[in-house]
Parts: structure tokens; C-alpha cells; sequence
């Protein structure tokens, strides 16, 4: 029975998970991440509070390399606990290797999920790119839940390019087609996987953009990463 409470428990914190990404790419390989997420307010006591969860989050992106000017927080905002996480890079090659460093391979495979399943094509200057997100994965046993828990919870993705997309599955296209913003209900992204995609043709070599799509993504595993922490730690009664 006590077992059974526990998933219960876990299951009612991660249905009401919301997130939010936003990356700015220069023609230079350099850029810049935003990302939100935000979970249960309740959920920090688990976790030795709001401090708590600022020093795991702290630490882990102490260990990622290649990112400069971090900065995170972690507040309180209504009955909702906020994880704010921004970062820049100035050479995406350094950013790769946070896709295959240590940090990134103490996440769970469940963190990396959400952080997703990245893939580049080039043919001539065209640059293809997909990431998909399996947030069913990331979010075990929200498969489960009713659907309320879920209501006006999304996952949204926004990127920024330095040219404009030759083509995209974006929803909405903004700035002359340089600004792509996908935006997921969390009830229709946990049902499968869900995959933002586009082509571009740039002026720069092919590498930059592949070496950039492996690792901006580590920051939304590292958000997922100190969420699932402070729901392992939910003691049960």
C-alpha cells in the first residue's frame, strides 16, 4: 500500500510540470539559453526547501562545460516553485561536450527525455535539424493521470536563428521567419514523442549547427534533472 502511495504521489507532482526554453544562435556559434520550469511549490520541502534546490541545480551546472555567465534561481511564485536558468556560450564546440560529459551522464534517462533525441542533416548549406522530446518518458506515470491536472500546462520551445528557416513544423513563425516557437499543451506532449524540426541554409560551416543542437539542450535535462530530485525525496505517509 505504501508503495502504491508513493506513485501516487509522484504521479500528482509530475502531471503539473511546465516548461519553457528559449535559444538565441549567432552566425558565430555563439548564443545564449532561457529556461523555465516549474513544479508544486509543496514539492521543495523535500528537498531542504528553496535553498536546497538552488545548490543541486548549482552544482550540477558548475560541472557542464562550455557554458559561461550562469546564473539560476529558484522562487516561489504563488503555489508554484519557479527553477530559472540562464546561460551564454561563446563556441558551441565547447557546448557539445556537454552532451557526453560527466554531469550529463549522472542525469536519469528519464531527464534526458525531455532534454531529447537530437538530429542534423546537411546537404550542400542547407542544415537540417529535429529534436524530439519524449516527455511521456521524462514524466513517468503521467501517461495515467486525468486530463485536468494537465489543463493550461504546456511545454514551449523557441528559437531564435541568425536566418531565416527555409522550412519548419514550427506553430507560429515570427521575425521574418528567424524566430520558430513551438508551444505543447503537456497533455498532447506526454501522449508521444513530439518533434520540433527545421532546415535552414546558412553561411557558415554545417558542424557549428550540429555541434549547437547536442548541447543546448542540456540545460532543460539539468531543470528536469533537480525536479525529479525533489519528487524522489517526497516522503510518503
Amino acid at each position: 500500500m505504501l508503495r502504491i502511495l508513493a506513485v501516487a504521489a509522484a504521479m500528482l507532482l509530475v502531471s503539473c510540470i511546465e516548461g519553457r526554453e528559449e535559444v538565441w544562435l549567432n552566425e558565430d556559434g555563439s548564443g545564449r539559453a532561457d529556461v523555465r520550469y516549474s513544479l508544486p511549490a509543496a514539492a521543495a520541502r523535500f528537498q531542504g526547501g528553496v535553498d536546497g534546490i538552488r545548490k543541486v541545480l548549482g552544482e550540477f551546472l558548475a560541472k557542464a562545460p562550455g557554458i559561461r555567465d550562469t546564473s539560476h534561481e529558484v522562487i516561489r511564485e504563488g503555489d508554484r516553485l519557479v527553477i530559472h536558468v540562464r546561460a551564454a556560450f561563446d563556441s558551441v564546440r565547447e557546448v557539445k561536450k556537454s552532451a557526453s560529459s560527466k554531469s550529463m551522464r549522472s542525469l536519469p534517462s528519464s531527464a534526458k527525455g525531455l532534454a531529447g533525441d537530437v538530429k542534423v542533416s546537411m546537404e550542400g548549406r542547407t542544415i537540417g535539424f529535429s529534436r524530439t522530446i519524449s516527455a511521456g518518458d521524462a514524466l513517468p506515470g503521467i501517461n495515467f493521470m486525468p486530463g485536468s491536472p494537465m489543463k493550461d500546462r504546456n511545454l514551449t520551445y523557441i528559437l531564435h536563428l541568425p536566418v531565416a528557416a527555409a522550412e519548419s513544423n514550427a506553430m507560429r513563425v515570427e521575425n521574418g521567419g528567424k524566430t520558430l516557437i513551438w508551444d505543447y499543451p503537456l497533455a498532447q506532449a506526454v501522449q508521444g514523442p513530439v518533434t520540433t524540426r527545421f532546415k535552414v541554409k546558412v553561411p557558415i560551416p554545417g558542424w557549428l549547427w550540429g555541434i549547437a543542437a547536442g548541447g543546448v539542450a542540456t540545460l532543460g535535462a539539468a531543470s528536469l534533472f533537480v525536479a525529479r530530485r525533489v519528487r524522489k525525496k517526497a516522503p510518503v505517509s
